[in-house]
């Protein structure tokens, strides 16, 4: 039998995943951003960078649901 994460060791996880992916996706975002302005053309490295970008919004989303889960199950509204 393996040990369950408590509710508060749920919503760290999330919070920091949360947290994590959209630092990631505002930096690879500015990069693209910065380098379009600057007349760098939109070659390969730098889609994947915007690909990257997206990446990390959508993980941070996916944990998002995850802390709404958790705050519904302290609610109690499961």
């Amino acid at each position: 039998m393996t040990a369950r994460p408590t509710l508060r060791q749920r919503k760290t996880f999330a919070l920091i995943r949360i947290v994590a992916g959209l630092v990631a996706a505002f930096y690879l975002g500015y990069v693209v951003v910065a380098n379009l302005l600057a007349g760098v053309p939109f070659d390969n490295t730098l889609r994947f960078s915007a690909l990257v970008a997206l990446a990390g919004l959508g993980y941070a989303g996916w944990y998002l649901r995850d802390l709404s889960a958790v705050a519904r199950e302290e609610r109690g509204d499961v």
